[in-house]
């Protein structure tokens, strides 16, 4: 079991003081000799490292972030009753808006709420099907103007971002630049406005999210100027990441390390909001077409290093994380099924 108290009150407590990588990649989007191969070669070994990162030089403007800042806090700020006319579709489809009322195992309500969106998809496109599960429409506030428009501009330019890493991504498990591609032909993103209130007692398994680690391939974090995220790094310690203005922060999610064949990490994190102001997030969950097969890639396995993860269908993983074996949450050890090894602990996409 890794929830004991010692690790309980590690989480709980961040003492850390190892270093968040930092990765400019700014040389790259300019083309310059050589970036992207040392890039990669970086991005591989904070992959293998911590799992966690700041990303700096990635051309979104700092105004179209702070725009989602002040979207997020239009939109949590509302009056309750104006909340409520939002359709909740409900927790797992990761539509609309939810408040997180739900209990993980050994632990209290989680303190935020969330506003999840996905592609917006004509009417009568499939994945518009609300007899499937995460193929739903989204939903939206009707009573704030301009809303809509600045969330999905995001959401675009968010995914624009997601496809800018992926040969960075594939140069450093020493395959094709392309390689990803195919993986990600119609992504499965879900961009998620986060408030997390002040939290006024420290302990006792009460966080704004518990310990986890996130199912998709990587996410793309925006933290305003409210601290709180707390990740585990090498040593078992945990540290805060500091929000720096101008800087995503970034992390690999079990997707990648069944890609990797265990060789990238996906690292447990956790958000306490114990400050005296409202803290605002705004993650981009960056995941492969539902339709997908996700698979080790040919590099990263050998005869002494077979492959420990079978090819699954990335709608078929994601369920399986969300409303089976995954379900069980806090104690939840593996990256799938059919897996050949402990792998990891607490697989949910979640917040941050």
């Amino acid at each position: 079991m890794m929830d004991g108290a010692d690790d309980v009150y590690l989480m709980e407590h961040p003492d850390s003081t190892e270093d968040i990588p930092v990765l400019d990649i700014a040389p790259y989007i300019a083309g310059e000799p050589g970036a992207r191969e040392r890039l990669s070669k970086e991005l591989g070994r904070i992959s293998e490292t911590v799992g966690f990162f700041q990303l700096i030089g990635h051309g979104l403007p700092q105004s179209l972030i702070d725009r989602m800042f002040g979207e997020a806090r239009r939109l949590h700020l509302s009056p309750l009753e104006k909340r409520r006319t939002i359709k909740n579709i409900g927790r797992g489809t990761y539509r609309g808006i939810e408040d997180r009322p739900n209990i993980s195992l050994n632990q209290k309500p989680r303190l935020n709420s969330s506003f999840n969106v996905h592609r917006e998809y004509p009417p009568d496109h499939p994945m518009n099907d609300m007899s499937t599960v995460f193929r739903y429409p989204n939903a939206w506030p009707d009573w704030l103007p301009g809303f809509k428009e600045n969330v999905l501009e995001y959401y675009d330019r968010g995914e624009a971002l997601g496809r800018l890493l992926l040969p960075l991504w594939a140069a450093a498990l020493d395959m094709p630049v392309d390689y990803f591609d195919k993986y990600f032909v119609d992504p499965h993103i879900t961009t998620t406005l986060l408030h997390y209130p002040p939290q006024k007692v420290m302990g006792n398994r009460q966080y704004g999210i518990p310990p986890h680690t996130d199912n998709n391939f990587i996410t793309i974090l925006a933290q305003e100027d409210v601290p709180g995220l707390a990740v585990e790094m090498p040593s078992g310690h945990w540290r805060i990441v500091e929000p720096r203005r101008g800087a995503f922060v970034i992390n690999s999610g079990n997707t990648m390390v069944r890609i990797s064949n265990g060789r990238f990490k996906s690292t447990r994190h956790r958000v306490i909001n114990i400050g005296e102001h409202d803290r605002f997030s705004v993650p981009i969950f960056f995941a492969p077409d539902l339709e997908a097969i996700v698979e080790c890639a040919p590099t990263c396995v050998t005869a002494e290093n077979p492959a420990r993860y079978p090819p699954i269908r990335y709608e078929d993983l994601f369920y399986w994380h969300q409303y089976s074996e995954g379900a069980r949450g806090f104690e939840q050890k593996a990256v799938g099924p059919d897996v050949k090894s402990e792998g990891l602990w607490v697989p949910a996409q979640d917040a941050k």
